[in-house]
């Protein structure tokens, strides 16, 4: 994937493990990834594929005993020297806890965390937490940090937000700690908002009203964002690109249409079955599953990590050989042997076996 000027994001061969007593969990394990300005990206995929690891690898907020090993995360922002140029920064290089990733993280790349109640200090009000942000990373006075805090809030839909900006996180329904979650991320006007799973455990209703208000802030600002979700209906919905990961690797990466309209990948297109169709027949027809389960994380499968349940696995083949990465068409990839040089050698192979 070749960097563009309207590329804010370039994520390089990223590899994040965690070392525990059962044994190595490549829980990112050699993802490449693009963001573009002002575009959504979707991530999705099971519980344990590595969706919120690579969100907290990006951020740098991997703690031990995880540790991102190798990769480059290339933020590039505007150059405070030179007008309509931009600076590279790497920020894999940058010390974790040092006072540049810190003046990045939170302000200019910000994370929405999957459930706020525990994301949330249950002993400072919402407006204090929201308030030590913004005065990390502007120059302002506490009470027009308050201020911006409040307006924040009246933003995201809290009603009475300068009443709001004194209550405790447990003051709050599920909803409105989401929304203050958003504003707490919003708060210093970022250019990456990453959102991971930003509305696990809401009812239906609050679900669609939190992922409208996220789309609209997300157009009115123009930010680029990064949403992390297994539910491929919002992505569809949201997203412009996809990428769907699979024990730590992308497996499949294309533009929204394309990915629904042709997915590639036997994982993709069970993925696909199993959304819930309008059309089904209640009484005749069962919900689609993908058969067998995720494997522990310290027990890869050789060879794909997907063909355990893959209902089109070449026996001999697919657990042998890991699959590479194969250019599928203009922003299309898939890391699947049915295709590509790979496919054609074993066709080949077959071919002079029945001779």
């Amino acid at each position: 994937m070749q960097a563009t000027n309207s590329t804010l994001l370039d994520v390089r061969n990223l590899k994040t493990y965690f070392y525990l007593d059962e044994g190595e969990v490549r829980a990112v394990d050699d993802v490449s990834v693009r963001i573009e300005r002002g575009r959504v990206l979707g991530v999705v995929g099971e519980s344990g594929c590595g969706k919120s690891v690579l969100a907290r690898s990006i951020m740098r907020i991997v703690r031990p005993p995880g540790r991102t090993l190798d990769g480059e995360i290339i933020y590039h922002r505007p150059s405070p020297d030179v007008d309509g140029e931009y600076e590279e920064i790497d920020l894999q290089q940058l010390p974790q806890d040092g006072e540049q990733m810190r003046r990045i993280r939170g302000a200019d790349i910000t994370l929405v965390f999957q459930e706020p109640m525990v994301s949330f200090s249950p002993v400072h009000t919402v407006g204090d937490q929201i308030v030590e942000g913004i005065l990390l990373h502007q120059d302002v006075s506490k009470e027009e940090a308050r201020d911006i805090a409040s307006e924040t809030l009246g933003k995201v839909g809290i009603p009475n937000p300068d009443q709001r900006v004194d209550s405790y996180p447990f003051n709050l329904s599920g909803g409105m700690r989401q929304r203050a979650m958003i504003a707490m991320a919003l708060s210093c006007n970022p250019t990456l908002l990453i959102a991971d799973e930003p509305t696990t455990a809401l009812d239906v209703t609050t679900q669609a009203q939190i992922l409208e208000l996220m789309s609209s802030l997300q157009r009115e600002l123009g930010m680029a964002m990064m949403l992390i979700t297994h539910n491929l209906g919002v992505v569809a919905q949201m997203a412009e690109e996809i990428i769907v990961m699979y024990l730590g690797k992308i497996v499949e990466r294309a533009d929204t249409a394309t990915l629904f309209r042709e997915p590639k990948h036997p994982y993709t297109q069970e993925l696909l079955k199993s959304i819930p169709q309008m059309r089904r027949r209640r009484q005749t027809e069962r919900l689609t599953a993908i058969s067998g389960t995720v494997p522990p994380p310290f027990i890869r499968p050789s060879g794909c990590p997907f063909h355990p349940r893959c209902p089109q696995a070449l026996p001999g083949v697919c657990d042998v050989v890991e699959p590479p990465q194969i250019q599928m068409g203009d922003n299309h990839t898939v890391r699947c042997l049915l295709y590509g040089d790979a496919a054609s050698e074993i066709a080949k192979a077959n071919t002079d076996g029945q001779d």
